[in-house]
């Protein structure tokens, strides 16, 4: 024993003689790991996946498993960073879905991965599926782990039912409102089980707190299990190899999970987050449509793998549509359900297994079909592409007004940043009762002392102002000035008379008109023309062109400029303008300047558009 060690030897865990403080700090790391591995036994789990024997080796066709698992991480991951700032409310969904998508830092990217990484686990679950039939891997023992894996991927569908709707937008509340239909006219319990998804008699608030509740809370928890369960019982029964590989042969080639395997599967995972980062960096993450409108008519369809079922409703629809919305999902699901049952081969090579795999090859194809055959239609369709287009300018529209932030009630009062918005509002509340924008000629006959209606003012009780200041609208006006497109039902008492003359007389007086709005492609020859009819016909008795004196009827100069048009909004009954025949109510002191000129632009923009 050297001078200066303790009897024994050296003491456990201290360094060699001479090994210097290097070697501790290696040491360090294992020693921490023993000492947690006493405490937890993480060891024995370690070795539980890392140990696993591979039956017949490592493949690439194993790799399903792994990436469903990978992805349901990715889900989870991404779906509490949304969550941590999604509103899940009627007000609050859609303006906290655009803050994540076009204000908040990465958040389309997150929300992109989320809601890509969705469609990659109903697709790549689907290949599992599909590999599991191919293989014969539902039959005995492995029934359990075949209606397990069945039962996952019908949460998975819901899973992305119940998200679809949570943003809130058009597209969203359209889906939901089919879909909620649809399944009240289930038989029996289907009018209450509406009621009860929906939260009451129509969608509302109570919708989106409970898709919100079912999406964050009850469906994980019920996934969460179906997945412990599913991979329990792939444990105990193994992975299924080749059909045509001896029990010799896959005992040689049997080798544990760590590292083959796992290198194969952290390969796939990778190769299937590229895919992901890509598209969702290509589209720019996942699409938000405009705030969800129960008043819209937005052209609804439902999720690209609820196509078949919409295709097959619409084939059915009638008498039949409960065979398409119940009957035909039902009896696939059974089926499917039940194949370890129904296939009855002896071996599992698939020329031995033709009628099933014959089967679910024709389902597979048929489904791909009924899913094509709306897409293909819609593609044609003019009028869907068109509403579909005008849905993605409200969306823009929504989301551009959405980042100057989002008033309290959310959703729909997003548009009120708009000024355009405003100012229509300002037009229904004002002018509407009055005025309309359908164009004169569209009125129907002249009306009469009856029109008033007791002395209430009737609604389009002032001039439609499509085309106002227009050469038609002038003419039509100087023709039949009582036609009920012009001022047929305001009554005025002693009011202006049809001009009296040729076609090129009122032409001219057209155009003498028409140059006051400051047009530019008026006819000088036909304005200098017009000047003597002013007193030959009479017009002068009740009109003046100086801008400044008042008459019988209005002065016409700067007729339907910007500042004409201010003047009449503020107060028409001026005596430059209408005075006493004035039945528009003065807006001067209702509304402020800056909201005169606003509404007087609106009316010039409508008028010519």
């Amino acid at each position: 024993m050297k001078s200066g060690e303790p009897p024994g030897g050296p003491r456990p865990g201290a360094p060699a003689p001479g090994s210097g403080k290097p070697k501790a700090a290696v040491r360090a790391p294992s020693q921490f790991l023993v000492w947690l591995d006493q405490r937890t036994g993480y060891s024995s789990l370690v070795k539980l996946v890392t140990e696993e024997p591979i039956s017949g080796g490592p493949r690439w066709w194993l790799v399903f498993g792994a990436v469903l698992i990978f992805l349901l991480t990715l889900e989870g991951v991404t779906g509490a960073l949304l969550a941590a700032h999604y509103d899940p409310s009627a007000t609050g969904a859609w303006a906290s879905t655009a803050f994540i998508q076009d204000s908040l830092s990465l958040g389309w990217f997150v929300r992109g991965l989320h809601s890509f990484g969705s469609t990659a686990l109903l697709v790549v679950g689907a290949i599992h599926a599909l590999q599991v039939v191919l293989f014969g891997a539902y039959r005995a023992p492995r029934e359990m782990t075949w209606l397990s894996g069945l039962f996952l991927m019908a949460f998975l569908l819901l899973f992305a039912l119940s998200g679809y709707g949570l943003p809130w937008d058009e597209a969203g509340y359209a889906a939901r409102e089919v879909e909620l239909a649809i399944t009240g006219a289930a038989p029996l319990i289907g009018p209450t089980l509406q009621q009860v998804l929906q939260g009451g008699d129509a969608m509302g608030n109570y919708t989106v707190t409970r898709l919100g509740a079912a999406h964050t809370l009850v469906l994980p928890a019920i996934s969460l299990v179906l997945v412990a369960i599913h991979v329990a019982l792939v444990r105990r029964h193994g992975v299924t190899p080749r059909w045509n590989e001896s029990e010799v042969t896959l005992a040689r080639a049997t080798r544990p999970y760590w590292p083959f395997q796992a290198a194969r599967d952290a390969i796939a995972c990778g190769l299937v987050m590229a895919i992901l980062v890509c598209a969702v960096i290509a589209t720019r993450g996942a699409s938000l449509g405009g705030p969800a409108d129960p008043t819209g008519d937005f052209q609804a369809r439902p999720e690209w793998f609820m196509l078949p079922l919409y295709e097959l409703r619409k084939i059915l629809e009638g008498p039949l549509e409960m065979l398409a919305v119940i009957v035909a999902p039902a009896t696939l699901a059974l089926l499917v359900g039940a194949l370890p049952w129904l296939d009855r081969a002896r071996e599992r090579d698939p020329r031995r297994r033709l009628p099933v795999l014959a089967g679910v090859a024709i389902a597979t194809v048929g489904l791909a079909v009924l899913g094509y055959v709306p897409v293909r239609r819609d593609h044609r369709d003019a009028g869907f592409n068109r509403a579909r287009a005008q849905a993605a300018e409200r969306a823009q529209r929504a989301r551009t007004l959405a980042m100057k932030g989002v008033p309290p009630e959310g959703g729909l009062a997003v548009y009120r940043n708009d000024p355009s918005f405003r100012v229509r509002e300002l037009w229904n509340e004002r002018c509407a009762k009055c005025h309309t924008f359908v164009g004169p000629a569209e009125h129907g006959p002249s009306a009469g002392a009856g029109d008033r209606d007791g002395g209430r003012r009737r609604p389009e009780a002032g001039p439609d102002l499509k085309g106002y200041g227009t050469r038609a609208w002038i003419a039509g006006f100087l023709r039949d000035p009582r036609a009920p497109g012009y001022m047929g039902r305001a009554n005025i008492e002693r009011g202006m008379k049809p001009v009296e003359g040729t076609p090129d007389e009122i032409t001219d007086l057209t155009e003498l008109i028409y140059a006051e709005t400051g047009a530019r492609d008026v006819d000088r020859a036909r304005v200098e023309r017009a000047r003597p009819l002013i007193s030959g016909k009479d017009c002068d008795s009740c009109h003046d062109l100086d801008g400044t004196t008042g008459n019988t009827g209005p002065n016409l100069k700067g007729y339907g400029t910007l500042a004409y048009v201010v003047d009449v909004i503020a107060d028409g009954s001026e005596e430059r303008l209408y005075g006493p025949k004035n039945q528009m109510p003065p807006f001067a002191n209702v509304l402020t300047p800056d909201q005169i000129a606003d509404l007087a632009r609106f009316v010039l923009a409508e008028a010519r558009r």
